[in-house]
């Protein structure tokens, strides 16, 4: 049977020419004649950061023209040295640069707006493994544009949604596990977790695969494996697809509330009190946000008796210092009570049982104050309930959530 498929490697799976090479080997011990191949790779280990550094001694003046042109060597670098490989294991590859594949990215924030599979396409005609790199595009103005954060992940799922492929993303991870063992040992592996759940746990403190990819896997029905590379056996990884295809292809995991926890660290929450109800002042805070590209979280609004308004929202410490100079240089929050409570973290129970097991919320608030654990906001959704704790109290609470909710 043919299988044809797009395969990610992040850039720790290639940090060295001896990784390169075995996953080259391992290519091709399991790929079959007529088997259908894109490989996606990101630059090798630290490489860009290497490479930004090496920009900061050459100037002060960082454009991102430059800095895009002078990252996108270190994509080519291992697109070529993949390539190159493959072929002294036998593969018949070609290495295609991110300008050949016409990835389309937005700016300011370089994400992936749409994509053309020509050249791919032709390279796969020919009977050859396209090799490809993952963050380069182009931009409007159709010069070099680097992909935002994820951007290697956007590229595989956008390459696999046009071909009608599978997409399968290998790291040094074995699996997703319902927490980061890190803070649980006894975190469990994750065999198959819906769209919907794994965006919402990408979106709040996981980071194994970019939340717009998963959005786009779900969109274009885009079948995800995440698992170990060089790992054989696929029972190990983690397939990420819609319910449907978990109950035809025996995935169906046992039916518990829970599926994961996401935690976010360095969290900061900004109250504002004493806001007119006019919603000026609101409407000028969040297009601000927008302006400064900070994501929020947990917005919440009161009214007072008074006819003023108190908001609420979390964002992340390092945002959060750039918001509160622009708030309190900004005469329209003359008069407004800006406050900040920082050094917490969010910890969040992400799954799509919630909507058919009753109490979760009422178990939550009681593990927390059975362990003496401090809250500051809540916030739910259909599939998810988030928490912001003190730093120092964030393990504790994570342990105590996870024993409860059996993850």
């Amino acid at each position: 049977m043919t299988i044809n498929t797009v395969q990610k490697y992040n850039g720790r799976s290639l940090d060295s020419i001896e990784k390169i090479k075995a996953v080259a080997r391992h290519i091709a011990k399991n790929k079959k004649h007529d088997d259908g191949l894109v490989i996606v790779v990101s630059a090798m280990g630290d490489t860009a950061d290497k490479l930004i550094a090496l920009a900061r001694e050459a100037g002060d003046d960082l454009r991102k023209s430059e800095i895009d042109m002078l990252l996108a060597t270190g994509d080519q670098q291992t697109v070529a040295l993949l390539a190159i490989a493959l072929q002294a294991a036998g593969v018949n590859a070609q290495a295609v640069a991110g300008l050949q594949t016409d990835v389309m990215v937005d700016n300011p924030y370089a994400t992936v707006r749409c994509l053309n599979t020509s050249v791919i396409e032709n390279v796969l005609a020919e009977g050859k493994v396209a090799v490809v790199s993952g963050f380069q595009g182009v931009g409007e103005d159709g010069d070099l544009s680097m992909a935002g954060a994820g951007g290697s992940d956007i590229t595989a799922v956008g390459i696999a949604a046009q071909l009608e492929w599978d997409c399968e993303i290998y790291s040094e991870s074995e699996c997703m596990y319902t927490v980061d063992p890190s803070v649980y040992p006894g975190a469990k592996p994750i065999k198959a977790i819906t769209y919907e759940e794994m965006m919402e746990v990408a979106n709040l403190g996981a980071d194994k695969i970019e939340t717009q990819a998963i959005e786009l896997a779900k969109k274009c029905n885009v079948k995800l494996y995440y698992g170990k590379s060089l790992e054989d056996d696929k029972s190990k990884g983690t397939y990420i697809v819609n319910k449907e295809l978990m109950a035809t292809q025996n995935l169906l995991v046992e039916d518990a509330p829970i599926t994961g926890m996401g935690i976010q660290d360095e969290v900061t929450i900004f109250t504002l009190r004493n806001i007119p109800s006019d919603g000026k002042a609101v409407a000028e805070c969040f297009r601000i946000l927008g302006e400064l590209g900070i994501v929020v979280d947990m917005i919440s609004q009161q009214m007072a008796q008074d006819g003023t308004c108190t908001v609420s929202f979390s964002c992340d410490m390092e945002a959060g210092d750039q918001l509160e100079t622009a708030l309190t240089s900004n005469e329209i929050f003359s008069g407004i009570v800006v406050d900040r409570e920082q050094n917490l973290a969010m910890i969040s129970l992400v799954g799509v049982g919630m909507a058919t097991h009753s109490g979760v919320s009422g178990k939550v608030f009681r593990v927390l104050a059975e362990n003496g654990v401090k809250y500051y906001h809540i916030t739910t959704s259909e599939i998810s309930i988030s928490v912001t704790v003190e730093m120092d109290q964030k393990l504790s609470a994570a342990i105590a959530l996870c024993r409860e909710f059996n993850l």
